[in-house]
């Protein structure tokens, strides 16, 4: 129950962190993608209703932060969530490579499902917009197993175990 009461709250947290650390960092021309990061880790761990939830949550709060089309967000992290969901069970998640080259996948359609949004309804997108994809998909699935040997690490000092 306490997941469902926190799990608002968290986002907002980490959704505005992710773009302070973002404008401080890249001077606004690359978003990390950290709340990414986090629904595919959710794939990859928890179940169906919670994992969907939280990525509903988190692209609803990224989606009202960053001032985009309300839902356009909040739909990818859905299909990403659901993609990682059905492929952590065919994958050996726990290697480091596959880690990377998920995260490094899912950014790429991630970027790739906004682009073609914008351009479907005829929204102006910038040139330099396509030479930003390549170093954020590598910067997202080069952290990715820092972020989930974090996490593991985590679950070891609450649970004493691995989820």
């Amino acid at each position: 129950m306490i997941y469902y009461l926190l799990l608002p709250f968290l986002s907002i947290i980490l959704v505005i962190l992710q773009s302070t650390i973002t404008d401080v960092v890249f001077s606004g021309r690359l978003v990390f993608d950290l709340s990414l990061i986090v629904v595919i880790y959710a794939g990859f761990r928890l179940d169906l209703v919670r994992g969907s939830l939280l990525a509903f949550v988190m692209g609803f709060v990224f989606d009202c932060v960053a001032g985009s089309v309300l839902g356009l967000f909040t739909f990818i992290y859905v299909i990403i969530f659901l993609f990682s969901f059905f492929a952590s069970g065919r994958l050996a998640t726990e290697r480091v490579y596959i880690i990377v080259l998920f995260g490094f996948f899912c950014t790429f359609l991630e970027d790739l499902m906004v682009i073609l949004f914008y351009l479907a309804f005829k929204f102006n997108v910038s040139v330099n917009v396509y030479l930003v994809l390549i170093p954020k998909a590598l910067i997202v699935g080069l952290f990715a197993p820092v972020f989930f040997y974090m996490m593991r690490r985590v679950e070891v000092f609450f649970y004493e175990r691995t989820a």
